[in-house]
C-alpha cells in the first residue's frame, strides 16, 4: 500500500506521544520513515510491533555519560529505546571527531534495535567524516559449524563523504535479519531456505522455530561471516564494558560502537572527497556482462528515497501497517 509520508509521520507521532515526549517521538518517527522510504522495511515501522514493541518500552532513567575522554565516550542507555541513544552517541561523536580528528563511542543499556545503521553513518558522513558503525543484539545468530544462538544479526554500517553522494553501506552479519523474521511470522510466510536451523541444527524455514529455540545462520553460512559477527561481537562487548554473552538477563546485550574519523588528520578533505569520487566511477565504469549493471551499496536505497520524497508517498506493508494503526 501506498500512504502520504505525512499521514504516515502524523500517525506514528499519534501513537508514540501516548508514551513518551513529543521530541523524542519525533526522533523516532524520523528514523523509522526514513528506513521505509529506503524501502528498508525490516528496520521501519515493523519495530511498533511485536512482544515488547518501541511505543511500549519505559526507561529507568534519562541517558547519562558513564566515561569520557577528549576522543572517547561511553553513554548509557538507561533502557531508552536504541533510536534515541543513537542519535545521542553519533552527535557525541560529531563533536569529538571535530575537533580532535577521530572519536569512539560507546552506547550501552539501551532496549531494542537502533535500526539501519545507514540512517547514522549518513549523518557522520554529511559533516564530512568517515563513519564506522557496528550494533550487537540478544543471541540469535549461530557460529559457524554451532547449532546455539549465540552472536547477535550484528550489522556493520560505514558511510565515507565524497564530492557526490556519500558512499554508504550497512548489512547484518547474519542471513537475515530478525525483524525480517518477525515479519515473515506476522504475516505467516515462510524463510528463505539455508537461512536458519532449529535447536537440532536441522534447516527449517519456519520462522517461528526461529523465534523459539531456533537460531539465523550467518550470511552464506561461512566462516567469514562469522568472523565478521565475531568482530562486533567484541567491538561492542568487552570493547564497552559489556560481556560477550548473557542469556539470562538480555538487556546486557545490546550495545553499539560508533567510529567517527576526520580525514583532514591524513589527508586535505576536498582531496580525499575527490579520489573517493574517482574511485566510485572507476567502479561504475568498469566492465560487466552483457545487460547488467554496476550498483554501489545504497543506491537502490537512495532512488527509493528521493523517489519517495519527489511524490510525497510511502510503500508499505499494509498487513503490518493495519495490525500497529488498528
Amino acid at each position: 500500500m501506498k500512504i502520504k509520508i505525512k499521514d504516515l509521520k502524523e500517525n506514528l507521532l499519534k501513537l508514540l506521544t501516548k508514551t513518551m515526549n513529543e521530541e523524542d517521538s519525533h526522533a523516532i518517527a524520523d528514523c523509522l520513515i526514513w528506513a521505509e522510504m529506503c524501502g528498508i522495511n525490516t528496520q521501519g515501522i515493523i519495530k511498533l510491533i511485536g512482544n515488547n514493541p518501541l511505543q511500549n518500552i519505559t526507561p529507568d532513567y534519562p541517558i547519562k555519560i558513564l566515561r569520557e575522554t577528549p576522543v572517547s565516550a561511553i553513554v548509557d542507555g538507561g533502557k531508552n529505546i536504541a533510536i534515541l541513544v543513537a542519535d545521542k552517541a553519533i552527535q557525541i561523536a560529531i563533536k569529538k571527531a571535530k575537533e580532535t580528528g577521530i572519536a569512539i563511542v560507546g552506547a550501552i543499556n539501551t532496549y531494542s534495535s537502533n535500526g539501519t545503521q545507514a540512517y547514522y553513518v549518513q549523518k557522520l558522513a554529511q559533516e564530512n567524516l568517515i563513519g564506522i558503525m557496528v550494533s550487537k543484539c540478544p543471541g540469535t545468530v549461530a557460529p559457524f559449524n554451532s547449532i546455539e544462538p549465540l552472536f547477535g544479526t550484528n550489522p556493520i554500517g560505514f558511510a565515507f563523504p565524497t564530492s557526490d553522494e556519500p558512499i554508504i553501506f550497512d548489512a547484518a552479519t547474519s542471513a537475515m535479519t530478525f525483524f525480517g523474521v518477525i515479519g515473515a511470522n506476522t504475516k505467516g510466510e515462510k524463510l528463505p531456505e539455508k537461512v536458519a536451523i532449529d535447536e537440532k541444527g536441522n534447516s527449517t524455514i519456519d520462522p517461528s522455530v526461529v523465534m523459539a529455540d531456533g537460531s539465523l545462520l550467518p550470511f552464506g553460512n561461512s566462516h567469514k561471516a562469522a568472523g565478521l559477527s565475531m568482530l562486533v561481537e567484541l567491538l561492542t562487548g568487552p570493547l564497552i564494558q559489556q560481556t560477550l554473552f548473557n542469556s539470562e538477563t538480555l538487556d546486557t546485550e545490546w550495545g553499539t560502537t560508533i567510529i567517527a574519523i576526520d580525514p583532514n588528520i591524513l589527508v586535505d578533505i576536498e582531496k580525499f572527497k575527490i579520489n573517493a569520487s574517482a574511485f566510485i566511477k572507476a567502479i561504475r565504469n568498469s566492465k560487466t556482462r552483457p545487460n547488467e549493471k554496476i550498483y554501489i551499496p545504497h543506491d537502490k536505497s537512495r532512488k527509493k528515497y528521493q523517489t519517495a520524497l519527489k511524490s510525497g508517498l510511502v510503500s508499505l506493508d499494509e498487513e503490518i501497517y493495519h495490525q500497529i494503526f488498528k
